[in-house]
């Protein structure tokens, strides 16, 4: 899990305020075969680093109000 520390707008607190970003791994499918097949064909594609990208999640939790927010776009 990597962490790290931006300033973001929070709609709860209503202004800017620290928020702690996490990266979580998403859970894999139950066929494990399956799994495997699609991530080798990925990383032949684009590479080892980038194909395992798509396997994360970005969180960003408010450090004072506490609210999670889901930030899977790519921006």
């Amino acid at each position: 899990m990597l962490t790290n520390e931006e300033v973001h707008y929070c709609s709860k607190c209503a202004m800017e305020t620290k928020h702690i970003v996490v990266l979580v791994r998403d859970e894999p499918e139950k066929n494990q075969f399956k799994d495997f097949l699609k991530g080798f064909i990925k990383s032949v594609a684009v590479g080892a680093f980038e194909a395992t990208m798509d396997d994360f999640s970005r969180h960003s939790i408010c450090e004072q109000c506490g609210k999670k927010t889901i930030n899977d776009n790519l921006t």
